[in-house]
């Protein structure tokens, strides 16, 4: 679990975490992604966050269709929070109740990205999103599940939530190569 942060991050504008659960087991596959809004919560001057989530053993509680309560930290507000970029979106209950709380309280959000695809890879210019050039990148079937249960929970939970000032932006899957099939 990630813990309460007793200092501050005064200055700190930009904010990158990668969480990989790789080879070597590096977090938990059931990590409660809520609790980077603590991490937030320790940078009042933060413009720029990105959370970057490589998985292939998912074990969270996902969101479902009758869900309709979320988490909430009561009195938080991201005053200068920009921009936002999760890649690795995934319907994890978690997930998608971090991105509800920061679209709920980043007073200042022009532009949140949401990719529900994150492998880690250095080759990211392939055809892993609709109209893009090139081959595809293969990726596992398990993966493009995830993805795809991503895209509907961005829909059916972040879409509404979206301030009409801010842009949102979803990397979709190559309707080629990423389907279900």
């Amino acid at each position: 679990s990630t813990p309460l942060l007793a200092v501050k991050l005064l200055y700190l504008k930009n904010l990158q975490i990668f969480l990989d659960d790789g080879q070597l087991g590096g977090f938990s596959p059931a990590y409660d992604y809520f609790s980077l809004a603590y991490f937030l919560d320790a940078c009042p001057v933060l413009e720029n966050f990105i959370l970057g989530v490589t998985q292939t053993r998912v074990k969270h509680e996902l969101i479902s269709a009758g869900d309709s309560s979320m988490r909430r930290i009561p009195g938080h507000q991201y005053c200068n929070m920009k921009n936002v970029s999760i890649m690795g979106f995934c319907s994890a209950k978690s997930m998608v109740g971090l991105t509800c709380h920061i679209l709920e309280n980043a007073t200042s959000l022009e532009c949140l990205m949401l990719d529900t695809v994150y492998d880690n890879r250095e080759d990211t210019d392939g055809c892993c999103v609709e109209g893009s050039p090139g081959e595809c990148r293969p990726i596992g079937r398990s993966m493009i599940m995830h993805a795809h249960k991503g895209l509907w929970a961005i829909e059916k939970y972040v879409v509404e939530k979206v301030p009409s000032t801010a842009k949102l932006n979803v990397k979709k899957l190559c309707s080629r190569c990423h389907k279900i099939t």
